[in-house]
């Protein structure tokens, strides 16, 4: 079970839900990454007033290892105060209040700058994890190594399947780049390790997220933490491992899964990037920059970007329009902390399937 962390309002309750009766559909998803936890966060009111049906928090939700002038070791105390702070912001509050809200990490929520299953501190950093989200005790995410879970939302025929992936605690340690970091526009400093024992999500995730493929859903929503089709900016991303990186795209081939798309955060700001390397075009969705954006990370060379950037505080929102029944079409937008859309993408619904490419871009 995937948890949602949803806040309780007070009044009449609500008559209970006949077992036989199908979930409704969901149509509207907003994703975001990137928020320091001690500044107010005021997008979250306006993910509020955009009414999406779900939002998922793809990593960096706090940045345990950083004070907002320096890095340092995280402790188990310091972690849960970082936590507590975010919990005790009245923004965050309004959020959980009002939408339902899944989670993921990154490096900085997982608790170190370029940790993965190296980190000292998975274990107990994942227990405060799962305990900020109330995590049922008895969890399935509670009970196996890492924190990957799915869940798949509303009818047959409407199923959207949200799968949320684990970069962290498995990540094998990364190659460094021999280059100054920021070199050659603001390039970070790692470079692919094509060892062919390195991997990304390990072992049990990968035969976990083959299942889960194999599900019938007509439209799924992969996340991760990190950008899976960009891969020359040198940062936290899937082109640091181009073996996972292939595989995931063969995964999602010899799988006859339709309906795919990508989300990813990190990176600071929020572009669409499509590759022809799957069945049918794979589009990756990144937003990142709830409380903060970078204005250099851009510059970094993505010849797969087709909308965007966009610098501004922003927030992702994936819109479903079930008009056409099992067929959606889905329009990708990043939207900034006024409300406004900074760029948006529509595909029609015979492009996430295979054999197909048709898409539209509306500025």
């Amino acid at each position: 079970m995937l948890l949602l962390l949803l806040g309780v309002a007070c009044g009449t309750p609500e008559p209970p839900v006949r077992v036989d009766e199908e979930p409704p559909a969901i149509s509207r998803v907003a994703f975001g990454s990137c928020a320091l936890q001690w500044v107010e966060q005021p997008i979250f009111r306006t993910i509020v007033a955009a009414q999406p049906d779900l939002y998922l928090s793809l990593g960096d939700a706090i940045y345990g290892d950083f004070d907002g002038e320096t890095t340092f070791d995280v402790t188990p105390d310091s972690l849960r105060a970082e936590w507590g702070e975010l919990a005790a912001s009245p923004d965050w509050q309004h959020l959980i209040a009002n939408v339902p809200v899944i989670a993921t990490w990154d490096n900085h929520d997982y608790g170190h700058h370029s940790a993965g299953v190296e980190f000292e501190l998975k274990e107990t950093s994942k227990a405060i994890f799962l305990d900020f989200l109330n995590e049922p005790t008895d969890s399935e995410r509670r009970r196996r190594p890492g924190i990957y879970a799915a869940e798949v939302y509303g009818p047959k025929g409407r199923r959207v399947q949200v799968i949320l992936l684990d970069t962290r605690s498995f990540k094998s340690p990364p190659r460094l780049a021999n280059r100054p970091e920021g070199a050659g526009g603001s390039l970070g400093k790692y470079a692919p390790n094509d060892d062919p024992t390195a991997t990304l999500l390990g072992e049990a995730q990968w035969r976990w997220l083959k299942a889960q493929l194999a599900e019938p859903a007509e439209l799924r929503l992969i996340a991760s933490s990190g950008q899976a089709v960009a891969d020359e900016k040198g940062m936290d991303e899937w082109g640091n491992y181009p073996l996972e990186r292939h595989r995931l795209f063969d995964l999602i081939a010899s799988t006859d899964a339709d309906g795919v798309i990508l989300l990813s955060g990190n990176v600071h700001f929020a572009e669409i990037s499509r590759t022809d390397e799957g069945p049918y075009p794979l589009y990756d969705f990144t937003s990142s920059g709830l409380t903060h954006v970078n204005e250099e990370y851009p510059l970094a060379p993505n010849r797969y970007r087709i909308a965007g950037p966009t610098v501004d505080l922003n927030f992702g929102l994936v819109e479903i329009d079930w008009e056409n029944g099992s067929s959606p079409a889905v329009t990708l937008r990043a939207i900034g902390l006024d409300g406004g859309t900074a760029f948006e993408m529509k595909l029609h619904g015979d492009e996430l399937f295979s054999g197909s490419s048709s898409s539209e871009r509306a500025h």
